[in-house]
């Protein structure tokens, strides 16, 4: 997958884009042993790899809304391996968060405003390695040209493909400015949820 080719008609909406503050709990659930368990939370910030909302390339950090969102997002990935779930060793992250400015596409004038659909949002983005897409999809490069500052957002919220009642936010390294903040409630992740 490529880096989006430069789009000024995109790069103008998120400039004029529903801006809102997010403040409350995010949560994360990452496999692992007891090599996992010494795994400090800011490491969570070092992934670069293609994301639902970034390119490949792009620092960020993807975390839930709900401990339930956290837990259903990583069952699905263990079942995905062909592993399963219950007997699946995890650790689990929670931090609080302040972000002064968030695109949120749980709202629909949002997504009609970005040109996006709960379809788009939800679709599977992962990319065939023998087949790999020409291009990001449209919420890939929304999220790249958020990395790079149009809109001046910190973030992204969006419902979750892996649980209907449940909600993503992927946070963008760099882009946590001002008074925002993404706290740890414990630096090293815990068995359960804290």
């Amino acid at each position: 997958m490529s880096t989006p080719a430069h789009d000024p008609a995109l790069q103008a909406t998120l400039q004029s884009s529903i801006a809102v503050p997010f403040e409350g709990h995010i949560f994360r659930v990452i496999p692992g042993s007891s090599i996992v368990g010494n795994i400090l939370f800011e490491h969570l910030w070092a992934g670069e790899a293609a994301g639902r909302c970034n390119p490949k390339g792009v620092a960020r950090l993807y975390a839930t809304l709900e401990r339930k969102t956290a837990q259903a997002e990583f069952d699905y990935y263990q079942r995905l391996a062909g592993l399963d779930p219950a007997l699946s060793d995890w650790y689990s992250y929670a931090a609080r968060v302040k972000l002064a400015r968030v695109l949120d596409l749980r709202c629909a004038d949002t997504r009609r405003q970005v040109g996006l659909t709960l379809d788009q949002i939800g679709e599977d983005w992962d990319d065939d390695p023998l087949h790999p897409r020409a291009a990001p999809t449209r919420l890939q490069s929304i999220g790249y040209w958020i990395s790079k500052g149009y809109g001046d957002f910190s973030g992204i919220v969006y419902r979750s493909a892996r649980r209907r009642a449940g909600h993503n936010i992927v946070i963008f390294a760099g882009r946590v400015i001002g008074t925002d903040f993404v706290t740890p409630i414990s630096a090293a992740p815990t068995k359960g949820w804290p």
